[in-house]
C-alpha cells in the first residue's frame, strides 16, 4: 500500500539540531609551527574567515600550548571540544593523544600536518586508540572548519537524523592529503546549495538554523567503517562517494570500493554511488556496476573538482530538476516544488522511469528539506504502482500536498521569477510587516498550528491571500519624493492626497507590483498597516485608508495604474489630521509612523455587477455590554451583510454573544427589530472607474437595499421576514412581509457554525496574544455541493482594555452625589481632572442637524484646549447621522469621559466594534451608555442645566466647573459613576484645622 503524504505540519525545530559544538579548540604545536600557523598561515584569521564566509553562525576560539604537558595541564583546566596537535611537538604526537584518550575517553584528538611529506614518518593506517583523524594543512585554511564539521558531524548525525530526519552523505577515503583536499570542497558545496534552498520566507535567524539540518558527511577511512555508517543511516543517505582502494579486515585492498558498491546495490539499486581512482583503468570496470567514475589525476584539479560538483548537484537534489531521457538528453527543468508539478503532468514517461528508479525525485526533495514526503517516496519502486499513469499521479498529489502545506502559516518572499498560488502572506520589500499585517501573519500560523480542519470539517477556515509591502518602500517613497517636511507640515488632507498621487514608484516596486497583478484575477483591498497601528495601547484602528479595487480591468497598465494610486493613499494618509491629532495626544510623533502596505484579496462572491461576501463581523474576547446572564468574559460579535464597512464605521448590524447566540437583546420587539435591523449594505462595484485622484476612498462601493441581495440568493441564509399578516418574525423568505436581518439560520438553526467558530478563535487568540483580543471576519456560503463554504480570518489584533492606574471602590456613595450613573460602561479606576462638560442640549437635538452638532463641538474642542466630558443622546461617531452625532476623533480629541445616552425616540444599540470607538477607547477614554429604560441608569439633567454656560449655542452647552468632577469605573462589572464636584482634600484638611478637629 502506498505511503500517504501527511496534511499535518510536522513542528520541525531546528534549534533541537546540532547540539554538540566545538566552541574551545587547544591546538598543540611547537613555537615554530604555532608562529607558522598564527603568523604566516593567520590561524585566528582564516578560521575567522573560512566560518563567516561559510555564514556559519559562530566562529570557535582556538588556544595554544607547545607541550604535551602544557597542553595536559590546561585539559585538566578548563573545558575543551577539540585537541588539535601537529607533528614537531617535543614529544611523539602518537603517545601524546593515547594520554588524552586515557584521561579524556570522549576528548577528539585530530593529528594535523604541515604537509603530505610528514605522512611517511606515520604509521598506515594511524592507531585510533592515539588519532581520530588525520589531516594535511598545506597552507589551506579551509581544512580548518572541515576539522571543526568532521567532529560535530560524527557526534551529531545519530540525534539528528532521529529529531530532525537530516540526510547524509558517506565519504570513503584514507588518504590523508586527498580528503583533505576534497572534503573542503565538498562542503563549501552542500553549504552553498543548502543556503540557496532555504525558503527566503525565513527571517536571517531562522535562515542560520536551518543550516543546522544541511546533510551531514560521514567520512569513513576503512571498510567496517562505511558499512557501519550504510546500515545504520540508509534510509538517508543521498549518496557515497569512495575510493577504490582502502582498508578492509585490516589489510589495504586494491578492490575495497566494488565489493562495497556491489554490496551496497544488492540492497539498494538506487543508491547514487561515485567511485574515484587515481588509475583510469578502473573505470570500465565500475561503469559496469552501473555507477560514475572520477579520474583523480588525468584531468586539471580545476577540472576534477567541476566534475565532482556536478556530481553533487546532479545525484544529491541540488539545483533545478533536470528531467532527461534514459539516454541523457535533456528534457525539461524545474527550479521548485511548483514547477516540478507542472513538468510531472507532461514529462514523457520513460524519462519519469528513469528519475523514479534512481531515487532522485527523493533526493531533490530531502535537499529542501522536504523530508516527510522523500522518506515517503525514498523506498517506493515502480512495481508498487499499477502502472506510470498511477505513478505519475501520486507524485503529483503528493507535491501538490507538499506544497501547501509548505506554504501554510509561512511568509514567502515574493519573487518576479516565481509566483507560487498556494502562498498565503507574501512579502514584497524588505522592512517591517506593519501592526496589520504582523496580526494577519500571526493569524495565519494560528491557523497552521490548529485543529480547526478536523473540528470544523465542513468549513474551510483560511486567511485571504495578502501581499505585503515592507516599510523600507515606504521610506524610500518618502525620501526619493522629498516629502517628509511637506507632509509633517500640512494640514490639509487634500492637498497631501494630490501631492502623493503624484509621486513616483521606484522601478523595482512598480515591476513587482505588476508581477503580482499578473498572476492575481480577484478583487483586492489596498489597506494600510503602520507600525503603530493595531497595538495594545495605541490602536490607531480605522485611521487610515483602505481601497477596495475591482482588478477587473482588461489592461494590466489599468490595474496597475489603479493599484499605484490606491498605495500612495494609503501612505497619504499616514500624515492626514486624525492620525495626527491622535498621535499628538499620544507618546508618539507623526515622523515616528512608519507605513507598510497590505494588498489583500477580498472576500466574497460577485453577483452580476457586485461583489460581496454573505457576512463580515467583528468578534471580542471581551462583552462589554453583557445582558441576561451572560459574562463579559463571554465575549461579544458583531455581523452584517456584505462588507465590514457597515461595522467598523457604527453602521446598524447584528450584536450578539457567542456562547449565547439566541439571546438578541436589540430584537426585543418588532418594533425594535425593525430599527435596529441592517436594511442596507455594502459592496464594490466590479465596474467601477477606479479613478482615485477624488479625495476619499469609497470610491468603488456602493451601498444597496437589500432587495438586491435577495435577488442574488444571498438573503435567504440570513434573514427572517416580519409577517404583515400577523407582525410576527418568520424564518422564512416565502413569507410576505419586511425583510430583517436576523442569522436565524445561522445561530439558530445552525446551517453554518459561525459561533461555535468565533468561540474557538477567540480563545485561541486571547491565550496568544496573552490578552483580549478582538478579529475581524467575512464569510461565504457557497451553493455548490463540491465547494466548501468558508471562514475568512481578515484581521487579529489586541483588544484595547482601559485601565486609569488607580483602584476605585463604589461603594458608600450618595445618590445624591451622582449626575451620571450606568450599567454599561467601559473602563477601570478613576478619572478626576474633569472640569469641562460639553452637552448636547436634549430639548434641541434634531437628527436632522447632527453634522451641524459635530462641527459646533470641534469648535468648542479646538478652543477647550483641555480634558472634558461629552455628552449627547444616541451614538457617537457613527457614520449615519441619523443614529446620532458623526464627529471624527480629531474633532473631540480632547474628550476623556463620553456618555451616550438613549432616549424615547432614539433606540441605538451601543457603538462597539466601529473603529471610532476603538480609537476612543485606545486614548483612554471613560465611556458611558446611559439606557433610560433601566432604572439604575440616569443622567441628571436638572444638575446640570442649573451650572452656568461658560458658552453656549443652538445645540450646546459648555460648562466650566471651579472644581474637578470625579468618574469611578469597575471593570469587573461595568458600573461607572460621575459624581459632582466635591471640595478638594486639602480644602477639607483646612476646615478640618480652622474647626479644630
Amino acid at each position: 500500500m502506498k505511503p500517504i503524504i501527511s496534511t499535518r505540519i510536522r513542528a520541525w525545530n531546528y534549534q533541537d539540531l546540532m547540539l554538540h559544538r566545538v566552541h574551545e579548540i587547544l591546538i598543540v604545536a611547537s613555537p615554530y609551527d604555532a608562529y607558522i600557523l598564527e603568523e604566516d598561515g593567520r590561524l585566528t584569521e582564516q578560521i575567522l574567515h573560512e566560518y563567516l564566509g561559510m555564514q556559519l553562525s559562530y566562529a570557535p576560539r582556538a588556544w595554544q600550548a607547545s607541550t604535551a604537558t602544557e597542553a595536559l595541564a590546561m585539559l585538566s583546566k578548563r573545558k575543551f571540544d577539540l585537541v588539535i596537535t601537529m607533528m614537531r611537538i617535543s614529544e611523539d604526537p602518537l603517545s601524546f593523544g593515547r594520554q588524552v584518550k586515557e584521561k579524556f575517553p570522549k576528548m577528539p584528538v585530530i593529528l594535523l600536518l604541515y604537509d603530505s611529506s610528514e605522512l611517511a614518518h606515520l604509521p598506515d593506517p594511524v592507531p585510533t586508540d592515539a588519532i581520530d583523524k588525520t589531516f594535511v594543512w598545506q597552507g589551506n585554511s579551509a581544512v580548518f572548519p572541515v576539522i571543526i564539521k568532521y567532529i560535530e558531524d560524527r557526534k551529531n548525525v545519530k540525534r539528528d537524523v532521529k529529531k530532525g530526519d537530516v540526510r547524509a552523505i558517506i565519504v570513503i577515503e584514507d588518504n590523508p592529503q586527498y580528503y583533505s583536499l576534497i572534503l573542503p570542497r565538498i562542503y563549501s558545496e552542500i553549504l552553498y546549495h543548502t543556503r540557496k534552498l532555504i525558503d527566503r520566507s525565513l527571517n536571517d535567524t531562522h535562515r542560520m538554523l536551518r543550516l543546522r539540518a544541511r546533510p551531514k558527511i560521514l567520512l569513513a577511512s576503512n571498510y567496517e567503517e562505511a558499512e557501519k555508517y550504510f546500515k545504520k543511516y540508509r534510509a538517508n543517505l543521498l549518496g557515497i562517494i569512495s575510493d577504490v582502494r582502502f582498508h578492509k579486515n585490516g589489510k589495504l585492498t586494491g578492490d575495497a570500493g566494488y565489493q562495497l558498491t556491489e554490496w551496497v546495490r544488492g540492497i539498494d539499486p538506487t543508491m547514487p554511488i561515485l567511485i574515484q581512482s587515481t588509475n583510469p583503468k578502473h573505470e570500465e570496470k565500475v561503469k559496469a556496476l552501473k555507477v560514475e567514475f572520477l579520474n583523480k589525476t588525468s584531468k586539471t584539479l580545476k577540472i576534477f573538482l567541476k566534475d565532482l560538483r556536478e556530481f553533487i548537484v546532479n545525484n544529491f537534489g541540488f539545483g533545478d530538476f533536470v528531467f532527461r531521457s534514459p539516454k541523457g538528453k535533456e528534457i525539461a527543468r524545474a527550479s521548485d516544488l511548483l514547477s516540478l508539478q507542472e513538468v510531472l503532468l507532461t514529462v514523457p514517461e520513460e524519462s519519469l522511469i528513469f528519475h523514479a528508479s534512481s531515487n532522485h525525485f527523493s533526493n531533490w526533495l530531502a535537499a529542501r528539506s522536504e523530508f516527510s514526503i522523500a522518506s515517503a517516496m525514498r523506498p517506493l519502486q515502480i512495481s508498487d504502482f499499477d502502472n506510470v499513469a498511477e505513478m505519475r499521479h501520486y507524485l503529483v498529489e503528493s507535491i501538490d500536498k507538499t506544497r501547501k502545506i509548505q506554504r501554510k502559516g509561512r511568509i514567502v518572499e515574493f519573487t518576479k521569477t516565481g509566483f507560487d498560488p498556494a502562498s498565503t502572506i507574501m512579502r514584497i520589500g524588505s522592512g517591517s510587516l506593519g501592526g496589520k499585517a504582523r496580526g494577519l501573519a500571526f493569524a495565519n500560523s494560528l491557523i497552521a498550528k490548529s485543529e480547526f480542519d478536523e473540528k470544523f470539517p465542513e468549513i474551510h477556515i483560511r486567511i485571504p491571500k495578502i501581499a505585503v509591502i515592507g516599510t523600507e518602500e515606504f521610506d524610500e517613497f518618502m525620501e526619493e519624493n522629498a516629502l517628509w517636511n511637506f507632509a509633517l507640515k500640512t494640514n490639509e488632507n487634500e492637498r497631501i492626497h494630490k501631492r502623493f498621487l503624484k509621486a513616483k514608484f521606484s522601478a523595482e516596486l512598480n515591476d513587482s507590483l505588476q508581477k503580482y497583478l499578473e498572476n492575481i484575477n480577484y478583487p483586492i483591498a489596498v489597506r494600510s498597516s503602520g507600525l503603530l497601528e493595531d497595538a495594545q495601547y495605541q490602536s490607531l484602528a480605522g485611521m487610515y485608508s483602505t481601497v477596495m479595487l475591482p482588478n477587473s480591468a482588461k489592461q494590466i497598465s489599468r490595474r496597475l495604474k489603479a493599484l499605484r494610486d490606491a498605495i500612495k493613499l494609503v501612505y497619504a494618509s499616514t500624515f492626514f489630521q486624525d492620525p495626527k491629532s491622535v498621535l499628538e495626544h499620544s507618546a508618539h510623533r507623526p515622523e515616528e509612523e512608519k507605513m507598510a502596505v497590505v494588498i489583500q484579496e477580498m472576500v466574497g462572491q460577485q453577483y452580476e455587477n457586485r461583489f460581496y461576501p454573505n457576512f463580515s463581523g467583528v468578534a471580542q474576547s471581551v462583552n462589554c455590554y453583557p445582558v441576561s446572564y451572560m459574562k463579559r468574559s463571554d465575549g461579544v460579535a458583531y455581523v452584517a451583510l456584505g462588507l465590514g464597512k457597515t461595522i467598523v464605521e457604527g453602521g446598524k448590524s447584528l450584536r450578539f454573544s457567542p456562547k449565547y447566540p439566541s439571546i438578541l437583546p436589540q430584537f426585543f420587539s418588532p418594533k425594535a427589530i425593525l430599527e435596529n435591523s441592517q436594511f442596507e449594505f455594502f459592496a464594490l462595484e466590479m465596474n467601477a472607474s477606479q479613478n482615485l485622484h477624488e479625495i476619499g476612498d469609497e470610491v468603488n462601493l456602493a451601498k444597496l437595499p437589500l432587495s438586491d441581495a435577495e435577488a442574488d440568493g444571498t438573503l435567504k441564509h440570513i434573514a427572517s421576514v416580519l409577517s404583515t399578516e400577523d407582525n410576527i418574525i418568520r424564518d422564512s423568505l416565502r413569507t410576505i412581509g419586511t425583510r430583517v436581518i436576523t442569522f436565524a439560520n445561522i445561530l439558530k438553526w445552525k446551517t453554518y457554525p459561525l459561533a461555535e467558530i468565533l468561540i474557538e478563535l477567540l480563545e485561541l487568540a486571547e491565550r496568544a496574544l496573552g490578552c483580549p483580543a478582538e478579529i475581524e471576519f467575512a464569510g461565504n456560503i457557497f451553493t455548490e455541493k463540491s465547494k466548501k463554504s468558508e471562514f475568512c480570518l481578515l484581521q487579529i489584533r489586541p483588544m484595547v482594555t482601559e485601565h486609569f492606574g488607580k483602584s476605585t471602590t463604589l461603594e458608600n456613595i450618595s445618590s445624591e452625589d451622582i449626575f451620571c450613573r450606568s450599567h454599561l460602561s467601559l473602563g477601570d479606576g478613576v478619572i478626576e481632572n474633569i472640569r469641562d462638560i460639553i452637552m448636547v442640549k436634549p430639548e434641541n437635538f434634531d437628527t436632522a442637524h447632527t453634522r451641524k452638532i459635530a462641527q459646533e463641538i470641534e469648535n468648542f474642542n479646538r478652543e477647550i484646549n483641555a480634558p472634558f466630558m461629552l455628552i449627547g443622546p444616541g451614538r457617537w461617531g457613527s457614520a449615519d447621522p441619523w443614529l446620532g452625532v458623526p464627529v471624527a476623533w480629531n474633532q473631540i480629541s480632547n474628550a476623556k469621559i463620553i456618555a451616550e445616552i438613549g432616549m424615547e425616540d432614539l433606540h441605538i444599540d451601543p457603538s462597539f466594534g466601529s473603529h471610532f470607538f476603538q480609537n476612543v477607547t485606545s486614548m483612554h477614554v471613560g465611556y458611558f451608555t446611559v439606557d433610560h429604560k433601566k432604572k439604575a441608569d440616569f443622567i441628571d439633567w436638572n444638575w446640570l442645566n442649573s451650572q452656568p454656560a461658560h458658552k453656549e449655542t443652538r445645540f450646546l452647552r459648555w460648562i466650566r466647573l471651579d472644581d474637578p468632577i470625579l468618574v469611578r469605573i469597575d471593570g469587573q462589572t461595568g458600573l461607572g459613576i460621575c459624581t459632582k464636584p466635591q471640595p478638594l482634600e486639602e480644602e477639607i484638611m483646612d476646615e478640618m484645622e480652622s474647626t479644630g478637629i
